[in-house]
């Protein structure tokens, strides 16, 4: 028996092969008898060398259980019980540490007179220091004192072989000198063993040891710090036992793989566990399998691997139960020794705690199955992969993989495309990244089309393209030999409509309606009117959906879908019947309606919008309800494109039956969404959204004959064009609309085209027509009581009159009109005109005034960004007047900034106007 100290503590038998002794608690215990052999060991200094002064509660206990393990490996007989502690009953010479010490003082007594016969015997024993003393122990006592004093010992034995070689030196003749015979031109064999960046080498290094403040050993005890710590040279690791095989085409991950090296090379002290999850085909197997490959040598007893099957579509989950035995039997227990099942955990953790292996356990269902089989002992470490959080690993090390960065991605399927040998172009840069994203950089997805690319060496990646676009017959392409995307993006959901749980069933059932409608997002809202079910099961349902790596949660309350996750979710809806179908989307489209008309009614609005709302609101009772234009405008701005998503998904002739939409056919959703949407798009300026909304509603329009609907549409978009300077095109589109608006006797809709087509008209240098049109509306408004119209009519009025040179007529019709405002938005533009008018007849000191009102009104409810920049330049006009030029140009500054953001956004080239003098931006 020879027991290994000076490095990695471990036990050769008589045949030199390693005993099963690796547990870190254990081989201190070992430790710490074997630094005394032959000498009694008192418990309680056994305790305070393993714990420190205050061992834990229990540790008697634990300290004889320890003792227990080491009975077990060791000949019978080797430790023994005396009263007050206990023995290690083998002379010195049967560790490193006797052997070492017994060499020094030979060499020690040899000196003076046999330097050559000293030499020899400390050359042979110093090849006896492996690593720092005492590798693999847990962080103790033990460990830090003794470590110190075996330093004092290595010290001792370099210095006097420095002194025995400078003897040797100054007696060698020159020749030796000559033909380099000093002993002291050798090459050390430990200094190949130093870590990159040590100080120098092994004998000679500089420096106190890493984490040692006193330096006490001296320049020789840094050696220490080159010496990498891993076993002795000898047999290699075990092979990994069942490991699946590497991939060569492995790439990014590199943050990822690093953070494990890190966590797994320190399990010394407790066993160290890292959780990975993430969506199926995400490559958490990939990378867990890398990993333990890569780190092999720091478990001497090898690696085991079991997968739990919880992403297998043919084969249920293993229990507990299950992979305990598999664990057992690659741990060598025989079958017909293989314990009952309730002696099976003991059993299982007595043989994991007498082993340093890497456990990497595949494939998890959830924490429950993962639990009773983690190491508890130091020394070993656990990897396990899983499509659920895994809840009840305290300690663990969690990686949540997602999806690979497009050029990551784009390095991964070309990898795998070249395998075949062909690595000529295939395709341009854009191709390559359409292509991934197509495939959702998800790995899984990027292997079947790279191996396919691979099998079909004369296609570009242009002709893959074609069939992925076409998202219902995605899924089918990504499909290979052995990979099936679908399949393993599905088992998820399979085990979901197993579960026990009410809401794991629900989650079940709710996949193919996330794949019913266009929309990507979901909260619980919209979920629980999708399903019919309370806004608290829609959420727990979906937090399921979500445990499971099926959807993401980028913020509370928002769900999304990956885009591979999504076309299954497609894929799943086609297979339910067809009414099961409509009426999923009508759920969903009744709740938007809802939403869009409710989200109006916490901001300022005239009565005529206000109606129009509360009707909508009415007519449609789901949908989420508003506190405030801070809650209600953002979310709008969230679910737009999927309001846009869902529309032009309902406006083809499938959906112009039937009365699903308050009703109303399912098509008339985007002229609903059009309506209830017009203050936002009037708020935030959303042209592009608001003319593809209004396209969609005018093509329904036309095809089902509504001319109501086609006019409020044209309506809508004559004011649009309006705002972004195409004045007469706006005007024709008006025109049209007010013509069959009174046609069908909608008085007050063609009113409020008329209040749009005076600016238009304005503002394509129509002056005349514009007052004369906005008089005769004027006293229709008066007669007809509508007084909404009153207001911003007489502004464009009044405007018309400024930019026509009559000057009293402008202020006489503005200062009545300021007076006579109640809105925040009539305040606001009245002022507006008001400091144009100033600024026309050069008082600037009203002119500042006037701005200063108009935007005080305008803070007090959002505005669209063009009324903003437009005040702004206003003012910086009237402050240049006063010569406050400094002032002017920071107004300018930001007007231009909204400007620009609002061009780019919407890709116009708006200016905002003063007068023909005063041009901005």
């Amino acid at each position: 028996m020879d027991i290994r100290l000076l490095g990695l503590v471990r036990v050769l038998g008589d045949g030199g092969r390693a005993l099963p002794l690796t547990a870190p608690l254990t081989c201190a215990t070992l430790a710490a008898l074997a630094l005394y052999p032959g000498e009694l060991v008192r418990t309680a200094e056994l305790a305070r060398q393993l714990w420190g002064p205050t061992p834990p509660e229990g540790a008697a206990g634990r300290l004889r259980r320890q003792v227990a393990r080491l009975r077990a490996v060791l000949p019978r007989g080797t430790v023994r019980t005396l009263p007050g502690g206990y023995v290690l009953d083998v002379p010195p010479e049967t560790t490193d540490v006797g052997r070492f010490a017994g060499a020094l003082r030979r060499a020690d007594a040899l000196a003076p007179t046999r330097p050559e016969a000293a030499l020899a015997a400390l050359n042979e024993v110093l090849p006896l220091w492996t690593g720092n003393p005492l590798m693999g122990l847990p962080d103790c006592p033990l460990r830090e004192v003794e470590r110190g004093r075996l330093r004092l010992l290595w010290s001792r034995a370099l210095r006097l072989r420095a002194e025995v070689e400078l003897r040797l030196e100054e007696e060698a003749p020159a020749s030796e000198w000559a033909r380099g015979d000093s002993p002291a031109a050798e090459p050390e064999p430990w200094a190949e063993e130093a870590t990159p960046g040590a100080a120098g080498p092994f004998p000679g290094a500089a420096g106190p040891f890493p984490g040692d403040g006193d330096g006490e050993a001296g320049g020789e005890a840094a050696a220490f710090a080159g010496i990498v710590e891993r076993a002795t040279a000898g047999d290699p690791p075990p092979a990994p036992t069942g490991l699946p095989a590497g991939i060569g085409t492995f790439v990014a991950r590199a943050v990822e793989l690093g953070r494990l090296r890190r966590r797994l090379t320190d399990a010394s002290g407790a066993p160290a566990v890292c959780l990975i999850d993430g969506p199926g085909g995400v490559g958490k197997s990939t990378l867990a399998v890398r990993a333990a490959r890569e780190l092999a040598d720091r478990f001497p007893d090898g690696l085991l691997y079991v997968d739990l099957r919880g992403a297998d579509p043919r084969n249920p989950p293993l229990t507990v139960s299950e992979a305990r035995r598999l664990l057992l039997a690659a741990m060598g227990t025989p079958g017909k020794e293989m314990p009952d099942e309730a002696g099976a955990a003991a059993t299982y953790h007595a043989e994991l705690g007498q082993r340093r292996v890497l456990l990497l356990l595949d494939n998890a269902v959830d924490g429950a199955q993962v639990t009773p089989l983690l190491p508890t002992e130091g020394g070993s470490a656990a990897l396990v992969t899983s499509r659920a959080l895994l809840a009840g690993v305290p300690g663990a090390l969690r990686l949540c993989l997602g999806t690979l960065a497009s050029d990551e991605a784009v390095a991964l399927v070309r990898s795998i495309a070249a395998a075949g040998g062909h690595e000529e172009e295939r395709g341009t840069a854009d191709e390559w990244t359409e292509l991934v994203e197509l495939c959702g950089r998800l790995p899984l997805a990027l292997r079947i089309i790279g191996t396919r690319m691979a099998a079909r060496p004369g296609w570009r990646v242009a002709d893959f393209l074609g069939p992925l676009r076409d998202e219902r017959r995605r899924m089918d392409e990504l499909t290979g030999d052995d990979l099936d995307l679908r399949a393993s993006l599905m088992v998820s959901i399979d085990q979901l409509a197993a579960g026990r749980g009410e809401d794991e069933r629900l989650a079940a059932a709710l996949f193919p309606a996330l794949g019913a409608a266009a929309v990507r997002s979901y909260t619980p809202g919209s979920v629980a009117a999708l399903m019919d079910v309370t806004a608290r099961e829609a959420g727990a349902a979906l937090d399921r959906l979500a445990d499971a790596r099926i959807v993401d949660c980028p913020r509370p309350g928002v769900y999304t879908l990956h885009d591979l996750l999504r076309s299954a979710a497609g894929w799943a809806a086609a297979r339910m019947p067809g009414e099961w179908h409509r009426a999923r989307l009508a759920a969903l489209a009744n709740w938007y309606a809802g939403s869009l008309y409710r989200l109006n009614l916490p901001m300022a609005l005239s009565t005529t919008y206000r109606n129009r709302y509360q009707d909508g609101a009415a007519r449609f009772p789901a949908g989420r309800p508003f506190t405030s234009v801070d809650e209600a405008l953002p979310w709008a701005d969230e679910v737009l494109d999927d309001v846009l998503a869902l529309a032009e998904q309902l406006s083809v002739p499938d959906f112009d039956r039937g009365g699903a939409l308050a009703g109303a056919p399912l098509s008339h959703f985007a002229l609903e969404s059009a309506r209830a949407l017009e203050t936002y798009f009037g708020t935030r300026l959303a042209w592009s959204a608001q003319a593809r909304l209004c396209e969609l509603a005018l093509t329904v329009a036309r095809r089902r004959g509504d001319r109501f609907a086609e006019a409020v549409t044209l309506g809508q978009l004559g004011k649009l064009w309006g705002q972004r300077g195409q004045g007469l095109r706006g005007a024709a589109l008006l025109r049209y609309a007010i013509t069959v608006l009174r046609s069908l006797g909608r008085t007050e809709e063609a009113l409020g085209s008329t209040l749009n087509l005076v600016p238009c008209l304005g503002s394509a240098g129509h002056l005349a027509d514009a007052i004369g049109l906005a008089e005769e509306t004027l006293a229709e408004v008066d007669a007809e009581g509508y007084d909404d119209f009153r207001i911003p009519l007489t502004n464009n009025l009044a405007r018309c009159h400024l930019y026509l040179g009559d000057h009293d007529r402008a202020r006489e019709l503005l200062l009545a009109n300021y007076a006579a405002a109640r809105l925040a938005w009539d305040r606001t533009m009245a002022a507006g005109v008001l400091t144009e008018y100033h600024l026309e007849v050069a008082e600037y000191e009203e002119a500042v005034r006037w701005s200063e009102r108009g935007m005080a009104h305008a803070a007090e409810q959002p505005f669209d960004p063009f009324v903003v920049a437009q005040q702004r330049t206003w003012r910086a006009e009237a402050l240049r007047g006063l010569g406050e030029e400094a002032s002017a140009h920071v107004e300018e500054m930001h007007a231009k900034a909204v400007i620009e953001d609002l061009n780019s956004r919407e890709n116009s080239h708006l200016r905002v106007r003063i007068t023909d003098r005063y041009l901005a931006g």
